[in-house]
């Protein structure tokens, strides 16, 4: 489908937006043969997901492919990884923390929108955690074109 074969959605403890993002992504990318993951910043030890955003996901009929949280580690970049991380200053971070981090930028300007962030809504009710999920889901929307419309182009060359 792509040049990249692989997709890892980043937040900063994988156990909310990442896991989202990474199902959402997974649904709308079913027909690509993609992987796509998440990984956290900040995993000291695997942690369940949250259950709210547990709830949130299967309430749009999708399911968190894994239960646990996972550190992001040197070894999650390469050519054919794209990852995904929820705002600018994560970005910079991975890339000021690891040595071999390329193919990083965040869900909006992947998605070529604006340079906000994926408002994090730990702590928050349902409704947040709901707004979050359609957030991530319109941008994952426009995402899957960037990749499709990329993949149009690298075989019309």
């Amino acid at each position: 489908m792509s040049t990249f074969k692989r997709i890892i959605a980043v937040d900063k403890g994988n156990t909310c937006r990442g896991p989202m993002a990474a199902t959402i992504l997974q649904d709308l990318l079913k027909d690509d043969h993609l992987i796509v993951q998440s990984r956290g910043m900040v995993v000291l030890f695997p942690e369940p997901y949250n259950p709210k955003a547990v709830a949130v996901t299967a309430a749009h009929h999708m399911i968190m492919p894994s239960d646990r949280s996972v550190q992001l580690k040197e070894e999650d970049f390469g050519q054919d990884t794209l990852i995904l991380v929820m705002n600018q200053s994560m970005k910079q971070k991975l890339y000021h923390t690891f040595p071999k981090a390329l193919n990083v930028f965040s869900m909006t300007e992947f998605a070529g929108v604006s340079e906000e962030e994926v408002p994090d809504p730990y702590g928050k009710g349902m409704d947040e955690y709901n707004q979050c999920f359609l957030g991530l889901f319109d941008l994952g929307v426009k995402i899957r074109e960037r990749l499709h419309a990329e993949e149009k182009e690298k075989r019309g060359k």
